[in-house]
């Protein structure tokens, strides 16, 4: 417990009391009795911070996103007196963390992800003032919330690169499985129309897993401080490959996928290259002879590889927007 600024120019205007108490006439007697209410002022906000209990927060868990992409978070406070509620951010993460609030009540404030990678809202800082603004408190919540943020996602031209590139048998089907709703992302060329019409909800044809002619493998790896380069390319890959109806496999220095495909497969994939650092992606043989994409990221910039010839990930690379932000459901 400790005074606040307003607290010690109360302390000023007591000791200028005492101090005009010895010098005497009208003008000291007047001081004294406005200290008298400054002092019992004091003793009341000691005695109600000291007895208010720990406060409690309850904060909401934002959804997983992209870098550039804000975030609202609420933090809800029980307790007492009138508390400024501050959240500790991790590196990847921006945004003025603080608001002031009468317990129990919510703070509200906006966080920008900045970084790829596990950021962390929390622990929390609560300073307890009393009503007057006289003495507070300080209390730490353990209170930590965990956000994740993909990596950067660019858009590329998957049906030139894919389908010039592997041959047009990626374009074979497999078997009819089931139709479905339709989801942000699905191919209009899946669309059932005649069902569509018929019910008059959006409705895609659902295939059973794809056959090994309409797979890729994506091989991933990076020198130190050259992950998140890699990581960028890597995912913006995978997701144009998804999109033509690719299955994707994908090995990274943090780990393999195995082959799949569809929205749940992608987030996976957005997860771990969310998570990976530098080095040779996972596995027994040398990459370079098992992979169908190979993208390398060093100081000289991000090389991908297909069919053994290398190029800038800025010529494969349509427009630097992010082709899942406006896409719901993703995280």
């Amino acid at each position: 417990m400790r005074l606040t600024r307003r607290g010690y120019g109360a302390v000023g205007v007591i000791l200028v009391a005492i101090a005009m108490a010895f010098v005497g006439g009208s003008q000291g007697r007047a001081l004294n009795a406005l200290a008298a209410p400054v002092v019992v002022a004091l003793l009341a906000g000691a005695v109600q911070v000291y007895r208010v209990r720990a406060p409690t927060v309850d904060r909401s868990e934002p959804r997983r996103g992209f870098p550039g992409e804000r975030r609202t978070v609420t933090v809800h406070v029980e307790g007492g007196g009138v508390a400024t509620v501050t959240d500790a951010l991790s590196a990847g993460l921006d945004g003025d963390a603080t608001g002031t609030v009468d317990p129990p009540g919510t703070i509200e404030y906006d966080v920008r992800l900045r970084e790829r990678g596990d950021q962390t809202i929390g622990p929390t800082t609560i300073r307890v003032r009393d009503a007057l603004g006289l003495v507070e408190r300080t209390h730490h919540v353990e209170a930590r919330t965990d956000l994740l943020v993909y990596p950067a996602v660019t858009r590329v031209d998957g049906e030139q690169l894919f389908r010039r590139t592997m041959g047009p048998e990626i374009d074979e089907r497999s078997e009819f499985d089931r139709l479905r709703e339709y989801v942000p992302g699905d191919r209009l060329r899946d669309v059932h129309w005649k069902s569509t019409a018929k019910l008059n909800e959006l409705l895609v044809t659902e295939f059973t897993d794809p056959a090994d002619d309409d797979a890729v493998s994506i091989a991933a790896g990076a020198d130190p401080d050259h992950d998140g380069e890699m990581a960028r390319a890597a995912a913006s890959l995978v997701v144009a490959a998804l999109r033509v109806g690719l299955a994707v496999q994908l090995r990274v220095p943090a780990g393999t996928l195995p082959r799949g495909y569809g929205q749940n497969h992608r987030r996976n994939a957005l997860e771990l290259l969310a998570r990976t650092g530098a080095g040779q992606p996972e596995q027994t043989e040398p990459y370079a002879e098992n992979a169908d994409v190979r993208v390398w990221a060093d100081a000289d910039g991000v090389t991908v590889t297909i069919d053994d010839e290398p190029r800038w990930i800025e010529d494969l690379t349509v427009t630097p927007d992010n082709p899942l932000t406006a896409e719901e459901g993703l995280a």
